[in-house]
């Protein structure tokens, strides 16, 4: 069965708004801007790049028995050399708002993924998020909203006890508790980038995130949780940077302090957030959810997209997908009014354009495409293992067909 979460009453209004003054705003549902070059298939095979991603099938409701699965998935994903005894680890959380899964990370995959890095033996494993600034501001002389408090109610924080890991969330260490750096080689950001001291203090970080559908980006998973390292200012420069908007969230995973520690992203795809999101929106339950590992963030990226748009295609509701999936048409405009909102007016007005994407080929998406050049092409091949056979054949094929496989 599907069910359709209502929207919040608060963004509802904000976007309603929007919606009706969208006919004010020019150049707001131009398509998108590919040009030939810009096509993954017209890109160059990187010699030498093989991606590998596993999953399990999840049958509806049956994730309370098949704990194993989690640790079957992430067994066949990394072998875990990386890992020495006693090593602190961070799980990196979707904690956008204080919603449940799927518009938050799995309790259910973060009590396995804690349970499995212990019996490999980790040390102190901490756990968390900085939620995003709709809910959650903190600068040098303010503090809006707790990432704690919507831990809790995102029903996320009894994992974390139960397994005595340690929470810890961002914007609670305070303004100076965060350092500046930079995506390695060449990249858009225009300013510096500000992220959480904890970077530095542990050996490696592990992503936890689910999948949604993103009113601006289109898909929130791996790539975008990054994100949620930012230091409010940096999150203001990075919603202002108009048509980069994709490109610079994907750069956060190439600083050095992350790029050289992120071992491996664990997803839960058991229920999607197939429209609008990435706090509301249309929940989707298919009779086989899927959860992916990979220790390669494109891998990782590309099956959760494609399990996305399954979702979307198959399983989503038609009137839905017409009326409050088509926002995300002015999502240019909605993302100059948040940044009002947010930071004020004087900022807003000089916003550029965000790239309108729209998916047939997911490995169109800016994002990816961004991630593929800084690779040298796109991959030679994409080894998707699954660990417990073909529970949904029909899904399978429409998979492999979107991963060109």
């Amino acid at each position: 069965m599907i069910n359709q979460k209502p929207m919040c009453r608060r963004r509802f209004l904000g976007l309603s708004a929007g919606f009706a003054s969208s006919a004010l705003i020019p150049g707001i549902m131009k398509p998108p801007n590919l040009n030939a070059d810009d096509s993954a298939l017209s890109f160059p095979v990187a010699n030498g790049y093989k991606t590998h991603v596993t999953s399990a099938w999840i049958g509806k409701g049956e994730h309370v028995n098949s704990s194993d699965l989690i640790e079957r998935t992430l067994s066949a994903a990394t072998d875990f050399k990386w890992l020495s005894k006693g090593d602190r680890v961070l799980i990196k959380l979707s904690i956008n708002s204080g919603n449940v899964f799927p518009a938050t990370s799995d309790p259910w995959m973060l009590n396995g993924l804690i349970s499995i890095l212990q019996k490999k033996g980790a040390g102190v494993i901490f756990v968390g998020d900085q939620s995003g600034v709709a809910d959650v501001h903190w600068t040098t002389d303010s503090k809006k909203g707790s990432s704690r408090e919507l831990c809790k109610s995102a029903e996320l924080m009894r994992p974390i006890a139960d397994n005595n890991a340690k929470p810890v969330f961002f914007e609670e260490a305070g303004y100076d508790g965060y350092f500046e750096t930079r995506p390695e080689n060449a990249h858009h950001w225009k300013t510096p980038i500000w992220l959480p001291n904890i970077l530095k203090e542990v050996d490696h970080i592990i992503y936890a995130p689910r999948i949604s559908s993103h009113i601006m980006g289109d898909i929130t998973v791996g790539m975008k949780l990054g994100v949620g390292f930012l230091r409010e200012d940096s999150r203001r420069d990075f919603h202002s940077g108009g048509s980069d908007f994709y490109a610079m969230y994907e750069e956060v995973n190439q600083v050095p302090e992350i790029k050289s520690k992120l071992r491996l992203i664990a997803t839960s795809g058991r229920v999607v957030l197939s429209s609008f999101g990435p706090d509301d929106g249309y929940i989707s339950e298919p009779d086989y959810g899927l959860i992916t590992a990979s220790e390669d963030l494109l891998a990782s990226e590309l099956l959760s997209y494609a399990w996305l748009e399954w979702n979307r295609q198959h399983e989503t509701s038609s009137l839905y997908k017409m009326t409050m999936g088509n926002l995300t048409n002015f999502r240019s405009f909605m993302n100059r009014m948040f940044v009002k909102s947010t930071w004020g007016d004087d900022h807003a007005p000089e916003i550029g354009n965000i790239e309108l994407f729209r998916p047939g080929n997911i490995f169109h998406h800016p994002s990816i495409l961004n991630y593929m050049k800084r690779m040298g092409g796109r991959p030679e091949t994409i080894d998707w293992e699954t660990v417990n056979g073909n529970k949904d054949p029909k899904a399978t094929t429409g998979l492999m067909k979107a991963l060109l496989i």
